[in-house]
């Protein structure tokens, strides 16, 4: 047998004698041959020598420092700040560009749990600015005395108005009456006030109006006046109740925002928006409205026909509110849901609102144009959560979800086309007002129009895809400037309750149930605006059912059912309660350095 390399010879000399023969003859080709088979691999080559290592390069200049970040895992510090009546929750918080503190104390009770007015009222003769984040917390009350005083870390609690208080005969109803539209009768005395807005009329800040939303059925609005006198206290001036007949009044006047020109953003919380079916049912006695509130709705009307349930459950902007007249303004493009409130981003266009109570949403809406509510695109959030079931640690990514664009004028036409149903419509089991199966068919085939992303927001935004497992959703707020300016781009939102939709093992949100009493989230605001990310920062602490001696169900040294908040210049948070689980509520400081 010839080697490897005779073999190779013998080929080559076989290759061109062929080839020469083939080119003298000029004959056809012939069928090509086999191809014969692979040689053997030659093995490989001994590695060469490493070369030598060249000469190191100068050092660049260090770049500058970047900021500090803000650690999420590190124990936060809080604060308490001050203590309200047994009974009594604490809302209204509002802080002037001066750092002054408007807050008020709601529904509060004697020791026998009797009924006591409600107050609204400001802090004097304390800058909030300029709290040292070394203060140490306001002790928890423990004699009757201090169970039954609003107490402050500083400065003085002055009581503005109380709830029945004419306000020098202003008021012939008193502050927080229900009256009907045409201010005649009386419907009830309210002892929920809410929001506060301090609107100013000087460059100084010292004389402004405060308008305080009255958390009923129907809801209402009061405005008075205020001067701030050289003592550092305030004096009342003129005092009225905004006018809402001619947007056929209003329901559950919740928390709110002052817009960034200056306007007060009311909310109707209307927590019968997903429930439109039991309206016209003389039966629903257990609502939030029931019936029976329906009713009042009704007689504040002086309408011999029930009221349509689309005409409630909406921002309300108070347009021309240092006027005779303050003008209310319902923006049906926001949703009908129960809303604790919205807040405008530094774009004029951009605003996110709540949806408080059990299994609700969370939304976007983005104006058409900057400064104009009256138009644009709404959107609800879908989260993706992270992979923990721990409160203090899962945080959530959010995408959005367009449900419609639309306007005021267009949304109120669709709710028009629903005036005049009353109680002989009702069949039980129906309903007289739009079908779930008119609402899946808008979401899956794009079928009708998009009234059902306003009129139904919460069941389109389920049909959507969309979270809807929020519980207890209440204050979302930003520090305006600190976000226009990037000093604080942070947007927070108070969970009242970390419980029911979000700790039933099911659905997008899946935590354990160790953050009953509550927790504060933060969300990212990037330069567009947007956000995409949700994270816990303050968790309440344990939970007892039994509660500890003095009869606490949550943990006194922590929030309990946080409500409303405002977020300081600084980046600092302070969080009201609404709980039931403290004896005695309490105002709190949130701060995200840990000093």
């Amino acid at each position: 047998m010839l080697n490897l390399k005779k073999r190779k010879i013998a080929t080559l000399i076989a290759v061109i004698l062929g080839s020469s023969m083939l080119t003298a003859c000029g004959g056809d080709d012939g069928k090509n041959g086999t191809n014969g088979s692979n040689g053997v691999i030659g093995l490989d080559g001994s590695n060469g020598n490493d070369g030598v290592n060249g000469t190191d390069g100068t050092d660049g200049a260090n770049g500058s420092d970047g900021a500090n970040g803000q650690n999420l895992t590190a124990a936060a510090k809080l604060t308490r700040l001050a203590t309200v009546p047994v009974g009594a929750e604490i809302t209204g918080m509002f802080l002037t560009d001066n750092d002054e503190l408007f807050f008020n104390v709601q529904h509060p009770s004697d020791l026998s749990g009797n009924e006591t007015p409600a107050k609204v009222g400001v802090v004097t003769g304390f800058d909030w600015g300029t709290l040292d984040p070394m203060t140490e917390s306001l002790s928890v009350p423990t004699t009757d005395t201090e169970k039954m005083a609003v107490r402050v870390v500083a400065g003085t609690y002055q009581v503005l108005g109380q709830a029945g208080d004419t306000l020098n005969n202003q008021l012939p109803h008193g502050l927080g009456a229900i009256a009907s539209a045409d201010q005649a009768t009386k419907i009830k005395q309210s002892q929920d006030p809410d929001f506060n807005a301090f609107v100013p009329t000087s460059a100084s800040g010292d004389t402004g109006f405060l308008f305080t939303a009255w958390e009923d059925r129907p809801g209402a609005m009061s405005r008075i006046e205020l001067s701030k006198e050289d003592s550092g206290t305030w004096t009342i001036g003129d005092a009225i109740n905004v006018d809402f007949s001619a947007v056929l009044g209003t329901i559950i006047n919740c928390f709110g925002t002052l817009s960034p020109w200056n306007t007060p953003l009311t909310s109707e919380e209307n927590y019968e928006a997903e429930n439109t079916e039991q309206w016209n049912n003389t039966a629903y006695l257990d609502g939030y409205p029931s019936y029976p509130d329906v009713k009042n709705l009704q007689t504040y009307l002086a309408s011999s026909t029930l009221p349509n349930p689309y005409d409630y459950g909406y921002i309300v902007e108070i347009t021309d509110p240092t006027s005779t007249s303050p003008t209310p303004v319902k923006h049906f493009t926001l949703g009908r849901v129960a809303h604790e409130n919205s807040v405008v981003m530094p774009d004029w266009k951009t605003v996110y609102t709540t949806d408080d109570g059990s299994n609700k949403g969370f939304y976007k809406f983005v104006a058409t144009n900057a400064g104009d509510l009256s138009a644009g695109t709404l959107y609800a959030a879908k989260l993706t959560q992270d992979a923990t079931s721990a409160p203090a640690k899962a945080g959530f990514d959010i995408q959005w979800i367009e449900l419609g664009s639309s306007n005021n004028t267009e949304i109120k036409t669709w709710i028009n086309s629903y005036n005049g149903i009353t109680e002989a419509d009702y069949i039980e089991g129906e309903t007289s007002y739009i079908t779930q199966t008119e609402i899946d068919d808008w979401a899956i085939n794009g079928a009708g129009d998009d009234r059902y992303a306003f009129l139904e927001t919460l069941r389109a935004a389920k049909a959507k895809g969309a979270t809807t497992e929020f519980r207890k959703m209440e204050g979302v707020v930003i520090n305006y400037d600190g976000v226009a300016s990037g000093a604080v781009p942070y947007m927070y939102v108070a969970m009242s309750s970390v419980g029911k939709g979000m700790v039933d093992n099911e659905g997008d949100i899946q935590l354990d149930s160790s953050a009953y009493c509550g927790a504060v989230y933060r969300f990212g605001v990037q330069t567009d605006f947007n956000v995409n990310r949700m994270e816990p920062v303050v968790v309440g602490g344990a939970y007892n059912s039994d509660g500890d001696a003095n009869g606490n169900k949550c943990d006194v040294n922590g929030i309990s059912n946080p409500d409303n908040l405002a977020v300081m210049d600084d980046g600092r948070v302070l969080i009201g309660e609404d709980t039931s689980k403290h004896v005695n509520n309490a105002l709190w400081i949130y701060n995200p350095k840990g000093e």
